[in-house]
């Protein structure tokens, strides 16, 4: 899905963002909703960021947070894991990259393609500014993990050329029982 953004963009650099599992419920300028096995992904896009929501019914289980929020600026985390309630396993890789002004305009093209053509994806432009796109792909995992992957980009075109890319890639997921195989003695 391609949702045009009614707002002006704000020149934002990647090291102005923070990540958060704990931030309140952001109000989104667009929202899209992705029911995953048990789980319903709630995606918002906050502009030139994102915040996903998943929950089990009425229950949260997690709420993800990218966007320039204050007191808590970057740079992004590498790397981070938690145990969440009900037995469910988070883990985000983050990752930054400076891209040149000569292949800023294709990097942000080939995201806007790409992710559009995916039936679980959301991807945010701000009209008057092709280069600045948030794209966000959410995707099952292997039923036996019960759990989501999601992928998001933003791009982050600089005024004097060149910009950002920000990309993370979430899992969450529910261990999987323990289970004996048949026959075997169990204390």
């Amino acid at each position: 899905m391609i949702a045009p953004l009614s707002v002006p963009y704000r020149d934002v650099r990647a090291s102005e963002l923070s990540w958060s599992l704990e931030a309140p419920d952001q109000p989104p300028l667009h929202t899209g909703l992705h029911p995953v096995g048990l789980l319903d992904v709630e995606v918002r896009i906050l502009g030139a960021s994102h915040q996903i929501l998943v929950r089990v019914g009425e229950r949260l289980i997690c709420r993800e947070t990218v966007a320039c929020r204050e007191p808590a600026p970057g740079p992004l985390p590498i790397a981070i894991e938690r145990e969440l309630d009900d037995g469910y396993h988070y883990e985000v890789r983050c990752e930054v990259r400076a891209v040149d002004a000569e292949h800023f305009p294709a990097w942000a093209l080939a995201l806007h393609d790409y992710a559009g053509a995916l039936p679980d994806a959301t991807v945010a432009v701000f009209p008057s500014i092709p280069d600045a796109v948030t794209a966000v792909v959410v995707e099952p995992l292997p039923a036996r993990l019960h759990g989501v992957l999601w992928r998001t980009w933003h791009t982050y075109p600089h005024a004097v050329g060149g910009g950002d890319v920000v990309a993370t890639r979430t899992v969450l997921h529910r261990h999987p029982p323990l289970v004996a195989p048949e026959g075997a003695c169990q204390a």
